[in-house]
Formats: structure tokens, sequence, C-alpha cells
């Protein structure tokens, strides 16, 4: 795909320009290695948008249909069927259309003499960068089922992640959401009417009532207003975190907020250290592995740290020794690797820190919903409570005075 950049040479210039990439992570590598001191702006430019592009949780590409079609393969291959004819085979059984006409370009690709790594390369928004590269790896070795084997487990244990991570979020949103709802019910449908009852008995309002007749009167009278500058506000927000300041600025942010920033470091060196240890396996060199892990990573702070080590790996320093001189890496994951490159063992401690750090983020994960679910109904008991006297208050007077 295509990206439109603004960028700074090393001169003090501005240069405007096309560059293509798989992704946008990929592009910014590209115009950092190309030479220019510092990206401004980088847009991806669309020649067309399809539901596809529109709707992708709808009609996009799912990390589950990649799974599937790479155990399957696997699969197939073991059991002596030819690349091409597999192929032919999963077109056929794919559910969605859109992956059937992946899986056809595949074949057209290799019917064509290209290998099968690179007609995957073909395909970005399907098969990733490490996908591509295992792929290649794999390919090299004689081992494709393997590899197809690896990757399909190393994207299961990715996409559980995200999975526990939406699950954990689903029910504090639901129960922020309709707290929200209740509120607004309450104090433009309920509330109006007992305000006049109120009125018509001459009865005395206490603060709290006054409060929120005026937070209510207020919400009523400008509620296109509110609407308006609240969907201005979340564009806004939408847009400037599309933008490269706005990505780095969130990424800044999820670093400093107490446990959020826990789980964000720890969730990176996760994919990072998964990553590092399959491609170590899959028996690619250290120096071409830290380019694939590094795009992997997606927090941008996390990822220019990681660009840091890089660097002094090809100086010689080794791995440990940079990541030992960054306060954002964990303690654990400089002291394991320093005995897994002295031992000449870096595969399996990479792969027991990714399981480590998997758990980690699991049980944080808990932590945190575990702290918003009783802070939430907190919260929601304030502002009932506060509503309940707002409105028995008063009829508890008119009671007393009738009486």
């Amino acid at each position: 795909m295509g990206y439109q950049f603004t960028a700074y040479t090393l001169d003090k210039k501005i240069v405007q320009g096309m560059i293509d990439a798989a992704s946008e992570n990929m592009a910014e590598e590209a115009l950092y290695q190309a030479g220019y001191q510092r990206v401004l702006s980088l847009k991806e430019v669309r020649s067309r948008s399809s539901l596809e592009e529109l709707l992708p949780t709808l009609f996009g590409i799912k990390p589950q249909d990649v799974i599937d079609f790479s155990y399957q393969l696997a699969t197939l291959i073991e059991s002596g069927i030819s690349l091409l004819t597999a192929l032919e085979l999963l077109k056929k059984q794919a559910p969605r259309a859109i992956f059937r006409k992946i899986i056809a370009g595949l074949g057209e690709e290799l019917e064509g003499g290209s290998s099968f790594s690179k007609a995957l390369s073909k395909y970005p928004k399907a098969f990733s960068t490490t996908y591509c590269q295992l792929i290649k790896a794999s390919e090299q070795a004689g081992t494709l089922e393997q590899g197809l084997r690896q990757i399909a487990g190393y994207m299961e244990k990715q996409s559980k992640t995200v999975n526990r991570i939406k699950r954990a979020l689903t029910y504090p949103a639901m129960v922020l959401l309709m707290a929200i709802g209740v509120f607004v019910l309450l104090i433009t449908v309920a509330l109006p009417p007992l305000v006049d009852l109120f009125n018509s008995l001459g009865a005395e309002l206490p603060l709290t009532t006054t409060l929120l007749i005026n937070i209510a009167a207020f919400v009523i009278n400008y509620k296109l207003y509110l609407l308006a500058g609240a969907f201005i506000l979340i564009i806004a927000a939408l847009v400037y975190m599309q933008l490269p300041a706005g990505k780095l600025a969130m990424d800044r942010l999820r670093l400093k907020i107490p446990l959020i920033n826990s789980i964000t470091i720890e969730q990176n060196m996760c994919r990072f250290c998964q990553t590092t240890a399959m491609l170590l396996k899959a028996g690619l060199p250290l120096p071409q592995i830290m380019d694939i892990a590094i795009q992997t990573v997606g927090n941008r702070i996390i990822r220019q740290s990681l660009e840091e080590v890089r660097e002094k790996l090809f100086q010689g320093e080794g791995l440990s020794q940079p990541m030992a001189s960054n306060k954002l890496f964990p303690q654990l994951l400089v002291e394991m690797t320093v005995v897994g490159e002295k031992t000449g063992t870096l595969e399996s401690t990479l792969t027991t820190l990714g399981n480590y750090y998997d758990e980690r983020v699991d049980q944080r994960i808990n932590t945190l919903v575990s702290l918003i679910e009783p802070s939430l109904t907190v919260v929601i008991g304030l502002v009932v409570g506060f509503i309940a006297l707002s409105l028995v208050t008063p009829l508890y007077s008119i009671l007393q005075s009738i009486k």
C-alpha cells in the first residue's frame, strides 16, 4: 500500500513524497533508513473504498482465518499433497470471499514462478512481515509445514491475549454505559414531573435538589449543543490519535499511567520475546530477527528503545548490554537474556520469558478489572444516592407539612 509522507532531510529541508510499504511501521522504518531525520506526517493513500476497508471487522480478514489456513495447509503438505493442490483445496473451503480471493492470488503467484513467501508478501493485510519471514526461513530449510504450525501457534497466543483484554474490559464498559443511560433518563424523564409537583405544593427545596434541577435544566436546554460538542470532541480525538504525533502521545501516556504502564510494557515484551524466540528457532540471524521483532511491538516509545538496542547490537554489544542501560526494559528480561547469551540458550530463555509475560499480562488485566468494578460501583452508588436524596428530601418535607 502507498503512504504519503512529509519529512525532514539531514540538511533541514522539508520533503514530501510517496512510499510503498506493507504497514505504517514499515513505512516509518524505511524513511528513517533512507536518511530522513524526522517524519512529520505519514498518511495512507487509499485508491478506493471497499466494504472490507470501511467495515474491516465484518468484511476484512480476521486473524482466525489465517490461523486456520496455516494449520490446514500444514496438514495437507504433511499428507504429501503439493502446495498448489493444497491451495486449490483450501480455496474451495474458505468461508469468506475475501480470503478465497487471496488464496487464489497465492496460487497464481506460485504458477508464475514465485516462491510461497514472496507470494504471501503480496498480501500484507493478511500475512504480516513476521509471517512472511518465518515462512521464507522454513522454505529455505525445507520445513514449510513446521513453519506454518509455528506461526499459527504464535498467532493463536497473540489472538488469545487480545481477546482476554477485550473480554475483561467489556463488563465495566457495559456497566458504565448503562449508568450514564439511567442518569440521563432520570434527569430528563423522571425529574421534570416531580419538579412541577414540588413547585405546585410550594415545597422548600434543599441544596441537593436545587443543584440536581439546575443540572437537569442545563442538560435539557443545551442537549443539542452538548451532543454536538461531544461528537466534535470524539471525532477530533480520533483524528488526532491517527496522526503520528497523536499515536506517539498516546503511547507515551500509556507508559505513565499506573498499572496501565506495567500491562503495556509486559505485553510488548511478551510479543518481542515470542517473536524473537520463534525466529531464532527458524534459524534466522539475530540482526535480521531484530528488524522483524521490532515491527511487532505496538508502542512507539518501546519500539524506539528496541531500535537503539538493535543499533548497539550491530556495533557488537550484544542484546543484554544495551537493554541494561535502558530503564524501560524489565530487570528480569535483562538478567535472563544475559544468561541466555552466556549459555547459548537464548531461544529457550526468550520462550520462557514470553510465556511468563503472557501470564503476567493476564494477571495484571484481572487486577485492573478487579479495581475498576468496585470503583464503578462506588461512583454509581454516589450518583444514585445523590439523585435519591435530592428527590426524597422534598417529598419528606411535604409529608411533614401535611401532618
